[in-house]
């Protein structure tokens, strides 16, 4: 299978094998997000991120994605400064878990892995993963935490995406943000609610969404939307600092 975005060797995390790694990336800095201008996000997110960043949905084999919108052209991410640090008010969750990921084992139970291919490894410098005794040291503790959630969060996403796309919701849309200096900005390629189809859903189909609690995603989502023109400003603010 092919590797989620970002990861590239995918290893259960081992206290043996593992034991003298150390993570040297500090803080908010995500180097290998630099060329990406979509970030996948959860719908326990959407709440803290729908005024910073807009959500939207990828089209995907079997159901649309929810993604997170951070530029408004492939290889543009808006949200990183010349350092890699990032500048928005939100952190995506699937950045903050990196380099650690939960693998899904047939019959058994999930697996903390790491990736082995995370440039952030190190094993001369930074902060340990476990102690000489092969006990897992704050970082891990974190991780193993943070990508439960995530899992459990992704896991309902997907349900959520699943249902929108059974009800009609999602529509193909054009994203225009306009810029002072160079007018509009075009996005293709995404998918939102459909407004329209949300007004005209059934009352039973309402209550089913109430009950499966994704009625408040669904008004989230729709009220990022607002923050497209936070990225047009921003992408405005890059050019002219470029030119200067």
């Amino acid at each position: 299978m092919k590797n989620p975005l970002f990861y590239k060797k995918i290893v259960p995390l081992d206290n043996v094998k593992h034991r003298d790694l150390r993570l040297t990336r500090k803080g908010n800095v995500f180097p290998f997000a630099r060329g990406a201008n979509l970030i996948p996000a959860v719908i326990d997110e959407f709440g803290a991120a729908m005024a910073h960043l807009p959500i939207a949905f990828l089209p995907g084999a079997k159901q649309p994605a929810a993604v997170f919108l951070i530029g408004l052209e492939p290889g543009s991410n808006l949200f990183l400064e010349s350092d890699d640090s990032w500048v928005g008010r939100y952190v995506p969750a699937y950045l903050r878990r990196y380099p650690f990921i939960v693998g899904d084992v047939p019959g058994g139970e999930a697996l903390l892995c790491l990736d082995e291919g995370d440039e952030g490894i190190s094993t001369s410098e930074g902060e340990r993963l476990f102690n000489d005794a092969g006990e897992a040291e704050p970082a891990v503790i974190q991780a193993r935490d943070l990508c439960a959630n995530y899992k459990r969060s992704a896991d309902r996403t997907d349900e959520f995406c699943a249902t929108l796309q059974k009800l009609g919701l999602f529509e193909s849309v054009t994203l225009n943000a306009q810029t002072p200096d160079r007018g509009n900005t075009v996005v293709h390629g995404l998918f939102t609610v459909d407004e329209a189809a949300f007004d005209r859903l059934a009352p039973e189909d309402v209550t089913m969404l109430h009950e499966k609690r994704f009625l408040k995603p669904i008004v989230q989502h729709m009220a990022s939307m607002g923050a497209v023109t936070k990225l047009a400003d921003r992408n405005a603010e890059r050019l002219k600092a470029s030119a200067a």
